[in-house]
């Protein structure tokens, strides 16, 4: 009778274990922020003032400290090197001693934000940071931010060298559609571009200077101007300067809207003349 008792508890902890979710791995939890180079640790040991006072970690990765010397800490959290130093000073020195270790000065990953934001320049991750909050930190995009960000990462992935840059729209920067999910590495190099614009004229209700928007095509600028007027022919000339040199394209919206002609992309600078039919 014991035995068949025994079975029936061990077949009811499979069956509990197989339940979804039952037998799940906690997830892991963050480990916080690792000390690096150029961090300024601030130590208070209680009741012991002539081992407290401010570390600055080294190029080699250690702190100075009294008593013990040279400790090497870079990579690890303020919790990991308070057990580290109190387990040291209690060794030799101290029979119980309590640290309480902070960092006083973030230095030691860097971030650089450049472009079309309102405080441009080099940011420290201080933990966990994600993209929308450092340009929360740096105040936000300009009125003449343009409609990408790009985030070039500086460390290269084994065997493989540098990742290829990253590109978010900055519209949806601005709505949280992007950026929330993107945590920051040290070494990140972040651009917003300018407003990129060109100028349309000719047979078009609206000509002036417009916005280049994320992927503009030559039909998509005729619709952001309105469209055509009712004297525009299928003609439509691009002019555009390349590396100094005026160029003049030549497209067809009957033969781009057939699907015989790809709609080119709209580049900064380009003009666009939609011509008059000849009857």
């Amino acid at each position: 009778m014991g035995l068949r008792l025994r079975f029936t508890a061990f077949a009811v902890i499979i069956w509990i274990c197989s339940i979804p979710g039952m037998a799940q791995t906690p997830p892991e939890v963050e480990r916080g922020y690792a000390i690096g180079v150029g961090d300024e640790l601030e130590i208070t040991a209680y009741q012991e003032e002539e081992i407290s006072g401010k570390f600055t970690v080294e190029v080699g990765g250690a702190i100075s400290f009294p008593l013990l010397g040279s400790v090497l800490v870079a990579g690890m959290t303020v919790a990991e090197i308070s057990v580290v130093l109190e387990d040291l000073l209690e060794k030799d020195y101290y029979v119980d001693v309590q640290l309480k270790v902070v960092v006083q000065v973030f230095s030691s990953q860097p971030v650089t934000l450049l472009g079309e934001v309102k405080k441009p320049g080099t940011f420290y991750l201080e933990g966990r940071t994600t993209l929308t909050e450092l340009l929360s930190e740096a105040g936000g995009l300009t009125a003449s931010a343009g409609p990408v960000l790009e985030l070039r990462r500086t460390a290269p992935i084994p065997g493989e060298g540098p990742p290829p840059p990253m590109v978010f729209s900055t519209a949806k920067l601005l709505t949280g559609e992007a950026g929330r999910d993107v945590l920051l590495k040290s070494g990140d190099v972040l651009f917003v571009s300018a407003k990129r614009l060109y100028f349309i004229t000719g047979e078009i209700a609206r000509p002036g200077q417009y916005e280049i928007s994320l992927g503009l095509t030559l039909l998509q600028a005729l619709s952001q101007a309105g469209g055509v007027g009712k004297f525009a022919s299928q003609a439509i000339e691009v002019h555009r300067d390349v590396a100094g040199e005026k160029q003049i394209l030549s497209f067809d919206r009957s033969q781009i809207r057939k699907g015989k002609m790809s709609d080119p992309a709209v580049l900064a600078g380009d003009v666009l003349i939609v011509k008059r039919r000849f009857f």
